[in-house]
């Protein structure tokens, strides 16, 4: 499985969640940053990276507050996907960093 760690300590909005996750995951330039977007490339097809993949993302409280709770739905989108298409894809959340 490849593991991919992210720092969110200097992330102020979703678009830094997005400019950091998605060139990780080799999605093309013309995927929008938004929550269905990342469903539809979790969905398998258009990433250069093949499941199975974790993705770790640290300090994610350094954002601020309701940008945080943005990202941090991105992993239900990451759940949603396993659930939907079969994908072993994962997001966490680091805690205590």
């Amino acid at each position: 499985m490849t593991r991919i760690d992210l720092d969110a300590s200097r992330w102020r909005t979703r678009a830094d969640f997005y400019a950091a996750l998605l060139p990780r995951l080799g999605a093309p330039d013309w995927v929008g940053g938004n929550l269905d977007a990342l469903f539809d490339c979790l969905g398998g097809g258009i990433l250069s990276l093949a499941p199975p993949f974790l993705v770790i993302v640290h300090r994610v409280d350094a954002m601020p507050a309701g940008e945080a709770a943005y990202v941090r739905r991105a992993e239900q989108v990451f759940a949603d996907a396993r659930a939907t298409f079969g994908q072993a894809v994962e997001l966490r959340f680091a805690s205590g960093d």
